[in-house]
């Protein structure tokens, strides 16, 4: 009897096993990507992938009009958290450094 519920046991072990999702990332899938490198004036680009994650970034080589040029970069990425919750962060980064901005963030 004990024999029995041993491997009833074992077996109902492996069903929850084999039942359990398997980590979407670990599987993730391009489903999108767009990539415009324009050389030294700047780049855009953007993709997704089968597990949730979107990207989206652009930056241009702007002129301070004092004859200095730097970098403006814009964009967002998002993923799902483990929760199922969808989180967002919106970006720049210039001279000013790097500011992030989002419903989650202090």
């Amino acid at each position: 009897m004990k024999l029995i519920l041993s491997i009833m046991v074992l077996y109902g072990l492996i069903a929850i096993h084999l039942a359990a999702p398997l980590d979407d990332s670990a599987h993730a899938r391009i489903l999108f990507y767009d990539n415009d490198n324009i050389g030294l004036d700047g780049y855009d680009f953007s993709f997704e992938t089968s597990d949730g994650i979107k990207r989206d970034e652009s930056a241009e080589l702007v002129d301070k009009g004092t004859g200095e040029k730097i970098w403006r970069v814009e964009g967002y990425y998002s993923w799902t958290a483990p929760d199922g919750k969808q989180y967002r962060v919106d970006f720049v980064a210039d001279e000013n450094g790097y500011r992030p901005t989002g419903p989650h963030l202090p």
